[in-house]
């Protein structure tokens, strides 16, 4: 798993260019605002090959938790 924060569209590009230009799509779905933290599941499965999943975490939301603590990015 890997979580980047992401503050601008140099970023974005970044984190483009770390995956692979293949994932430049489903991470600019899951990107849609600034900042967020991206995070990445990566899986080797027999049927599909490799595989990540996206999704992201406005850095707004976080601070909404009653406990921060609830969401760990160890």
């Amino acid at each position: 798993m890997e979580k980047r924060l992401i503050r601008n569209e140099k970023e974005v590009q970044n984190a483009i260019d770390f995956f692979g230009e293949e994932w430049e799509d489903e991470i600019k779905q899951e990107v849609n605002g600034f900042p967020c933290i991206l995070i990445s599941c990566y899986s080797d499965d027999i049927e599909f090959g490799e595989y990540y999943q996206f999704t992201s975490v406005k850095t707004v939301d976080i601070i909404k938790l009653k406990n921060p603590m609830d969401f760990c990015l160890n």
